[in-house]
C-alpha cells in the first residue's frame, strides 16, 4: 500500500476518477516532434529506457542502461516552459555514492508523489535482467533536493507460480492503483508492503493485430514492447517496429487503447472468467508514429504526461547518438 499521506478521501477519488475517464481526448493522428531534452553527454549511458513525469513537481525522471556491465543511470529534468531552465542531473546512489546501480534493464519507470514533496517514491521495472533485482519491482526513494536516491524496496509479481519479468508500470492517480505489464499480459492493483508482493485485482491483454494507426489497419504482434502510461482513461503503449534482424529500426508508433480501471476491476470482482479474457482494442481515431529519415535509429521508449502533454524519450542516432526527450507536436489532451 502507498504511504499514509497518499491515501484521499473518497469524495476526492470518486472526482478524480470521473476526471479519468477519456471524454475530451483529442483526437487525431500526430507523426511530428519537438526536441524537449538532449540526452547525449559523453557522460551519459547510450541505452535510453523508462521515463515518468511528476506532474506534481514538475519533474521528469529518465533511466539510461549501460549494456556493457547492466547498470543503470537515473535522471532528473525539470519541466519548464523555458528552454534555458531546463536542467538535466544525473542522480547519485546514496548507498554506494555512485550514479551507475543494479536496476536492471529499467525498462519504465512510475513516480508516486504530491505537490511539494522532496522525496518522490519511483518504481522501476527491470525486466529479467540484473542481479539483485531480476523479475522484480523495484521502489526507489528519490531526494530531488539532495539529487540522491536509494533502494526503500522490492516487490513480486507471482502468477502461475513463478516471478514474472516486468517491462512496463505506470500509475494512476484518480484511482490510486497501478498497472503493469508482463510481456504482453497486464495486471491492475496495488502493492502489499507486508507481503512483498504486488496485489492485483484485475488482467487483460492488447489487440495487436487489428491496431490502428493514422486510420489504417496495423499488425503490431511482432513490433518491440517499451514502457506505458495511463493518463484520462487512455492507455498509452510505445512500440518499436522491428527491422530485418528484429532489432528496433527508425520507425515507432504509440497506440492508444481506452480503459476505465474501475469497470474492469468491478467486471473481474465476481468473475469465474479466465484471466486475461478482457481484451483492449485501440482508438481508431488516435495514434502516433515517427518514421524519420534523417536517423537509422528512432526508438521511442516511453511517454508520459504533464498538463495534457505527452512527453516521450528515444534512443535516437544517425551514427552518432542523438537521444532525447521530446514532446509531440499539436497533441495535448486539453484541447
Amino acid at each position: 500500500m502507498l504511504k499514509n499521506k497518499k491515501i484521499l478521501s473518497a469524495a476526492l477519488v470518486a472526482t478524480l476518477s470521473l476526471s479519468a475517464i477519456p471524454v475530451f481526448a483529442q483526437s487525431g493522428y500526430f507523426n511530428t516532434y519537438t526536441v524537449y531534452e538532449p540526452m547525449n553527454s559523453s557522460s551519459y549511458n547510450t541505452s535510453m529506457q523508462g521515463i515518468t513525469v511528476d506532474r506534481y513537481n514538475n519533474n521528469i525522471f529518465t533511466a539510461k542502461l549501460n549494456a556493457t556491465n547492466g547498470t543503470t543511470q537515473l535522471f532528473l529534468t525539470k519541466l519548464s516552459s523555458t528552454e534555458s531552465n531546463r536542467t538535466t542531473k544525473l542522480l547519485k546512489n546514496s548507498t554506494t555514492g555512485s550514479t551507475s546501480s543494479d536496476l536492471g534493464h529499467a525498462n519504465d519507470l512510475a513516480v508516486v508523489a504530491e505537490a511539494g514533496d522532496t522525496i518522490a517514491d519511483v518504481y522501476v521495472a527491470p525486466m529479467e535482467d540484473g542481479v539483485k533485482y531480476a523479475n522484480k519491482i523495484i521502489k526507489l526513494a528519490v531526494n530531488t533536493s539532495t539529487g540522491t536516491y536509494s533502494v526503500a524496496k522490492s516487490y513480486v509479481l507471482s502468477y502461475g507460480g513463478e516471478n514474472l519479468s516486468i517491462g512496463g508500470i505506470t500509475y494512476s492517480v484518480g484511482y490510486d492503483k497501478f498497472i503493469v505489464k508482463s510481456g504482453k499480459r497486464f495486471f491492475i492493483g496495488n502493492f502489499n508492503e507486508d507481503t512483498g508482493k504486488f496485489d492485483y485485482e484485475a488482467t487483460f491483454k492488447l489487440n495487436h493485430t487489428r491496431a490502428v494507426v493514422n486510420g489504417s489497419t496495423l499488425d503490431t504482434t511482432d513490433y518491440i514492447q517499451q514502457g506505458i502510461s495511463y493518463y484520462e482513461g487512455n492507455l498509452y503503449v510505445p512500440m518499436a517496429k522491428p527491422d530485418v534482424n528484429g532489432n528496433a529500426s527508425n520507425a515507432s508508433v504509440v497506440t492508444t487503447y481506452p480503459l476505465n480501471i474501475a469497470e474492469t476491476i468491478s467486471e473481474q470482482k465476481n468473475t469465474t472468467a479466465d484471466p486475461f479474457s478482457k481484451v483492449l482494442y485501440t482508438n481508431d481515431n488516435l495514434s502516433f508514429r515517427v518514421t524519420s529519415s534523417a536517423y537509422s535509429l528512432f526508438e521511442i521508449e516511453g511517454v508520459d504526461f504533464d498538463n495534457g502533454t505527452m512527453f516521450f524519450n528515444t534512443n535516437r542516432s544517425d551514427g552518432t547518438q542523438q537521444d532525447m526527450i521530446a514532446t509531440f507536436n499539436d497533441y495535448n489532451t486539453n484541447n
